[in-house]
């Protein structure tokens, strides 16, 4: 007869220990009648009504090169210009909600920002992809 390592056999026999450790049960479980209390979970923030403006979610680097196209365009100074909205979005193709004609577009999600600032009584609305390109949408969409 073989005889097995003296490290195979404690290592089996720490198995079995462990096993039978398990086997009995934690203490500290109560059982499934306890009316032990449970914590709720914290309360989320709330969210802000749909007319309220949403902004931070566009990063500094991106937002920065937007107002200074705003200001650019509209030739009112960058201090002037209020951000309405800057929120992630996800868009649904590579148009970024807002298609030209005649043009084709990848047909995948795009992640990115809606951007909408104003200056000088202008609105714009700014399209942004995930890495920082964006365009100006100038067109008149329903939903848009």
């Amino acid at each position: 007869m073989k005889h097995l390592p003296r490290s195979v056999l404690s290592l089996a026999a720490c198995g079995f220990l462990l096993a039978g450790c398990a086997s009995q049960g934690d203490d500290s479980t109560p059982p499934p009648d306890s009316t032990r209390p449970v914590r709720s979970a914290p309360s989320l923030p709330s969210i802000p009504p749909s007319d309220a403006p949403v902004i931070g979610e566009v990063p500094g680097e991106i937002l920065s090169g937007i107002l200074a196209d705003a200001a650019e365009r509209t030739g009112v100074d960058v201090d002037d210009i209020e951000v309405v909205q800057a929120e992630a979005t996800t868009w649904s193709d590579g148009s970024l909600g807002c298609p030209e004609p005649g043009m084709s577009y990848t047909q995948a999600l795009v992640d990115g920002y809606h951007v909408i600032v104003e200056a000088g009584g202008e609105g714009l609305d700014f399209r942004v992809t995930s890495n920082g390109g964006f365009m100006l949408c100038e067109q008149d969409r329903p939903g848009g």
